[in-house]
This record gives C-alpha cells, structure tokens and sequence, in this order.
C-alpha cells in the first residue's frame, strides 16, 4: 500500500496518511458501474472519518457516525454526524462508486500528518509517514 502525504483539508485515500487520528473505514476494490469486468483490484476509495462507530446489519446496511459534523460534511454534503451507505448486490455505494471490500482500522496520532511547518520556508522534501492499517 503507498502512503503519500496530503493537504489536511483533502479527503484521505485508502492507504494516505489522513491529518487526525482516529476509527476509519477505507473502501477499496472500486469500480464505476456495478456490472463491470474487473481485469484487476479496481481502485482505492476515500478513508472516511474520524469516526465515533461503524455498524453493518445483515451485510445490507452500513452506517457511520464522525466524530464532529465538520468531517460529516467534507464528506457527504451535510453535518448529520450519522450517515449510512447504499449497497448494491455485494458492493458498498459511496459518491456514485462501487467498492467491493472495505474495512474498519484506528489511525494512531504518530501516524498522522504533521502540522505544517510554520518556521521552514521550504517544504521537507521526501517526507513520508508508514501506514498499516490492517491488524498486525
């Protein structure tokens, strides 16, 4: 999985570095359209949070709730801090995509970004953070 370093208002990808810690579910194994052959993975999706819980029922129901309505909003257009997902067949629907795998994991605070640097006056360059999310 690559870690690559982003602005802190930007949506995390799955595998990216997000600027808090906390519960996340990453959604990867995208697709545009639901019937499309996959050739290979597909694409990685956001890693949504910070979150308060996850909770899927009879893997036909998958509902969040963030841990401020700021994120909620970055997110899904509006500051309901609970939201919940479409699926379609086996597939978790999130901003038009179509993941078939995702996953709950905690972001600790060391692997967050860093602040900016706000005595430099150029960037560090090739600084990265390791991230891995699935449990050890």
């Amino acid at each position: 999985m690559t870690t690559c370093v982003m602005k802190d208002d930007a949506i995390p990808e799955y595998g990216q570095s997000p600027a808090k810690p906390g519960l996340y579910l990453g959604l990867f194994h995208g697709r545009d359209d639901p019937n499309e052959r996959m050739t290979d993975w597909g694409f990685n999706g956001p890693a949504i949070g910070p979150l308060v819980w996850c909770h899927t029922t009879y893997a036909n129901d998958v509902k969040i709730e963030f841990e401020s309505a700021g994120d909620a909003k970055r997110y899904f257009g509006d500051d309901s801090t609970q939201q919940d997902f479409g699926i379609k067949g086996d597939m978790l629907i999130y901003a038009g995509k179509y993941y078939g795998d995702w996953t709950v994991y905690y972001v600790p605070p060391a692997e967050c970004l860093p602040p900016e640097d706000t005595f430099r006056t150029s960037k560090r360059a090739g600084y990265r953070i390791a991230h891995n999310p699935m449990p050890k």
